[in-house]
């Protein structure tokens, strides 16, 4: 098998069945907020394809007028600049609608999806405390633990004014 690199990529809407899979297999398939509880078929997505159309990255998203909300982010293949690909690609999306801010939520754990939001120019503005407690009342099987270890508690609430599709520096 070639290595992946980030050229030989394409993107292209994703499936409902696509985000489906991706939510079953990685959030308990459903993605819990604040104050909306999202399936599947409640968002749209941009799906990061290799060239025999197999899904490395996918990103959910939700336009809520004059903001859009990046739902899920996920790649398959860490460490290859994917991640970033899908949040620029998102963020061109929301540009292209219009939008004025981009946010989202992430629980406090994720130090490496915090570090790719707070690098493309994304501040984090709240952090609404024991959060999480709520999250695990509809995901009973989300852990009590995260990445290295770190206790999930809060939800991190990270936004991006426009204008978006401009790199960040």
């Amino acid at each position: 098998m070639a290595p992946l690199r980030q050229h030989d990529m394409r993107l292209r809407s994703a499936t409902t069945d696509e985000i489906k899979d991706v939510w079953e297999e990685r959030w308990y398939g459903l993605v819990v907020c604040l104050n909306t509880i999202y399936k599947p078929a409640d968002v749209e997505g941009l799906a990061l394809v290799d060239y025999r159309d197999e899904l490395v990255g996918l990103v959910t998203y939700h336009d809520d007028g004059p903001a859009g909300q990046i739902v899920t982010l996920d790649t398959i293949v860490r460490g290859r600049g994917f991640g970033r690909s899908l949040l620029e690609a998102v963020e061109n999306k929301f540009h292209a609608r219009g939008l004025g801010r981009a946010w989202a939520l992430m629980t406090n754990d994720n130090l490496l999806a915090a570090g790719l939001y707070l690098s493309r120019g994304y501040r984090l503005i709240r952090v609404h405390v024991d959060a999480v407690d709520r999250v695990r009342e509809h995901k009973p099987r989300l852990p009590e633990k995260g990445y290295e270890g770190i206790p999930i508690r809060d939800l991190w609430e990270l936004e991006k004014l426009g204008p978006f599709g401009v790199p960040v520096p």
